[in-house]
């Protein structure tokens, strides 16, 4: 009998060291029959984390590792949910949640977790108040008496306020916890005063700094579990797109500056995020020469080996695709093409060409997007007097006769070159896979603009003499005018 005892008491202490997290939730509505899963916010996405066992009507999320920090997820078994916060600081066995399926927060209760008694607590404010905030909306609708409107609106805004309050509350009450770093995050940053008298435009100029400077003063940047909840992505999205001009040199600045605050803080999930998070978003960005701020990801993070959670293949692959791209990135050298004309005698040199401007042009006499390009190039040069501009285009194909044809039958009169010998790696040099590919160089054949349609060529060549005093400014027209 001893030996059976102490058999069992050892049974139970490893089964109590084994069992890390152990979330038991009921459902008024639902039977073991049912289905409930755990799921997990990450970033702008949410996964599927474990599935329930059952008994008695009580669902058990079990696991032998504790969970991390973050906001998590209850599926019902049609696919509606309620929230739950998880803290890697609280016991994780004794959490309890019951609700109904309707998921009104007034019907639900919890148990075992400080964390998620705030969290339910303001929840139920929070539902209450936006019914109130309904009802409001209503009367404002039917309400024709505009003092009584404007009261009204006055209503609803203090709703508002009473609504961050409340956060704001819970937060400050509670240093520590998961939820008021949570809650933290999710507060405004309100602008001081402005320190001088300003006119409008340099008040708009300070306001714009101050909050770019002051973005991420809230955020807990050693948190990893803010990244499992719907905040940190929101952030991260709305930061870039309120505060990043669109100039590539800048959009580095800022998220090298973030990167290097959140490396030094010590959240690994905030940065890993960060970095995976930038280079879609660079990749992603309609903006010209946007093609540096991916090349400075890939090389400065990724093929440095700062990016510790990727696959080593995939890492290769890009740094294999970086260095190719890194030749004629906007502010680089342009690589030197010594091609022959259509005589197959003469080479040109582009880098000798001894003008302000020089458009570069890939293209091809079959390429269809080439055939509507290419005229409007033409018409364009025509129309120039050509003592600030030159055009040096290269035929990507090996059609020599047909290439030969098209350009005495369309007059293409600039600078017409091909690869001929095959001596001269242009695609490889430039990265060509696609035609047409137009480049804009400046006085020095720096890369200045580049995949640009032919009809912006006009107003780019005028920008780049402009800027290099070639021509005078052309006056902006007044509103009289």
């Amino acid at each position: 009998m001893t030996r059976n005892i102490s058999a069992l008491i050892g049974l139970l202490i490893c089964g109590l060291s084994y069992a890390q997290y152990d979330i038991a939730v009921q459902i008024d509505g639902l039977s073991c029959d049912d289905e409930l899963l755990l799921a997990n916010h990450f970033g702008d996405k949410q996964y599927l984390k474990d599935t329930a066992e059952c008994s008695n009507g009580v669902f058990h999320f079990k696991g032998e590792e504790k969970l991390e920090s973050g906001v998590y997820l209850i599926v019902l078994p049609k696919k509606n949910y309620f929230e739950v916060l998880v803290s890697v600081n609280e016991n994780q066995m004794e959490y309890s949640f019951v609700a109904d399926t309707t998921l009104k927060p007034k019907k639900m209760k919890v148990s075992g977790s400080k964390e998620n008694e705030l969290f339910l607590e303001f929840n139920v404010f929070a539902v209450e108040q936006s019914l109130a905030a309904a009802e409001i909306r209503k009367e404002m609708d039917a309400e024709e008496n505009e003092k009584k409107k404007e009261s009204l609106k006055e209503t609803l805004v203090s709703i508002g306020e009473s609504v961050a309050v409340k956060r704001q509350e819970i937060q400050t009450n509670n240093p520590g916890l998961f939820i008021a770093k949570l809650y933290h995050a999710m507060s405004s940053t309100e602008l001081p005063e402005n320190p001088k008298e300003m006119d409008e435009e340099e008040l708009k100029k300070w306001q714009y700094l101050w909050l770019r400077k002051h973005y991420w003063d809230k955020l807990d940047m050693s948190e990893d579990g803010l990244v499992r909840s719907p905040v940190f992505h929101n952030m991260l999205k709305n930061y870039f797109k309120l505060y990043m001009p669109p100039l590539a040199d800048t959009a580095i600045m800022m998220g090298d500056n973030l990167i290097n605050r959140i490396e030094v803080a010590g959240s690994k999930e905030q940065y890993k995020y960060t970095i995976h998070f930038l280079l879609g978003y660079f990749e992603d960005a309609k903006y010209m020469c946007f093609d540096k701020a991916v090349w400075h990801m890939a090389k400065n993070y990724y093929c440095a080996g700062k990016a510790f959670w990727a696959d080593s293949a995939y890492v290769e692959k890009m740094c294999v695709e970086s260095s190719k791209m890194e030749p004629t990135l906007c502010g680089q050298l342009a690589p030197e093409l010594m091609m022959p004309d259509t005589n197959f005698k003469q080479r040109i040199s582009m880098s000798q060409i001894n003008k302000p401007v020089t458009v570069l042009v890939f293209w091809d006499i079959n390429c269809g997007h080439c055939k509507k390009e290419m005229p409007i190039i033409s018409d364009m040069y025509d129309s120039m007097t050509n003592k600030n501009v030159e055009i040096y285009a290269v035929y990507t194909q090996g059609d020599w006769e047909g290439w030969k044809k098209r350009i005495a039958k369309d007059q293409f009169k600039f600078i017409n070159v091909a690869n001929a010998f095959g001596e001269d790696k242009f695609r490889a040099k430039y990265n060509i896979r696609t035609t047409p590919q137009i480049f804009i160089l400046d006085e020095n054949k720096n890369i200045r603009f580049k995949k640009i349609g032919a009809k912006d060529i006009p107003s780019t060549v005028q920008y780049l003499l402009e800027e290099q005093g070639v021509v005078p400014k052309k006056k902006e027209k007044s509103g009289a005018e």
